[in-house]
């Protein structure tokens, strides 16, 4: 339990927190946050990006640009988790996760002080609003397909899982790299006996998802399912319709019935051939124990190299 745990089970809401951000010099305890300048929009409320479980204030103090996560619930073993990740990549970086700091002092909402993570800011978009903008250039979705196997290397080469990859822990910049946040999630090779902190977005997992999954594994089902997307709608743009804010193509439901849905049988008559090769891997891997799912990678191999 954190030590701000202890002030009771629930923790401050963001409408809660962006009332306290509004004062840095008061909200915060580490003196670099305190003396910073909160990002306002143009009703001059605080500038936020919001998950399902925190909400991010972008903050203009010594370091630079950062980004203050607060979150709304407690993270598992959330302390632990990310010192212990800072120790990791000290010996083994890995260039695709956002470095993250875990500040126990953090803000103080309601009279109590409650932690957040700090991190620098990472310009771009997430990935669900990079795809929408680049509908009409199917070569840059592929690209940016590319990329995505870059990230997941580097997760790999490091032995790192990161634990719950969609959309919106995705972020995009103008040259089409890719950058990992939201790291409550990560899976760390020290930290075997830590239970899972979270099964993931029910729109990226595997639909027999397993608590005990650990290890770079851990990211290969929603892994494939963000590369299979990417492709689909470069080869068939027209897929976006099935956009919402909570997925990119694919839906809970559509795992829960592997190739009996209108989407596989839509990737099925993709007119990339790779597409629909791959589907039928992702199809497949639904029946699958997790942890025998295929990774991108794995989906390549199988669908053989990509027409010139």
């Amino acid at each position: 339990m954190t030590e701000s745990a202890a002030h009771g089970p629930r923790w401050p809401s963001k409408p809660e927190y962006a009332e306290a951000v509004q004062d840095p010099a008061t909200a915060f305890a580490d003196p670099g946050l305190a003396r910073g300048v909160l990002d306002l929009n143009r009703l001059g409320m605080p500038r936020t990006s919001s998950g399902r479980n925190a909400v991010v204030f972008r903050l203009l103090g010594d370091r630079g640009p950062c980004a203050v996560r607060c979150m709304t619930r407690e993270p598992v073993a959330g302390a632990r988790r990310y010192d212990s990740l800072s120790r990791y990549v000290e010996t083994r970086p890995c260039a695709a996760l956002t470095p993250a700091t875990w500040l126990e002092r953090g803000i103080l909402v309601g009279g109590a002080w409650w932690p957040v993570v700090l991190m620098p800011w990472v310009p771009g978009d997430t990935l669900d609003l990079a795809l929408a903008r680049h509908l009409d250039e199917p070569r840059a979705l592929r690209h940016l397909a590319a990329n995505w196997r870059v990230v997941l290397r580097q997760l790999a080469q490091a032995g790192l899982g990161h634990g719950d990859l969609q959309h919106g822990n995705v972020l995009v910049d103008d040259e089409l790299r890719l950058q990992l946040v939201d790291l409550d999630g990560v899976w760390v090779p020290d930290g075997q006996e830590w239970p899972r902190a979270d099964a993931g977005h029910p729109d990226y997992r595997h639909p027999r998802e397993a608590a005990d999954l650990q290890g770079v594994r851990l990211d290969a089902f929603p892994a494939s399912v963000i590369f299979l997307s990417a492709l689909a709608v470069a080869a068939d743009p027209g897929l976006w319709e099935l956009h919402t804010q909570e997925n990119l193509i694919f839906r809970e439901t559509d795992f829960a019935q592997p190739g009996r849905t209108p989407l596989w049988e839509r990737l099925g008559a993709s007119p990339d051939p790779r597409v629909a090769t791959m589907s039928r891997r992702l199809s497949a891997d639904c029946a699958r124990a997790p942890g025998q799912s295929g990774d991108p990678e794995q989906l390549v191999t199988e669908a053989g190299p990509s027409p010139t």
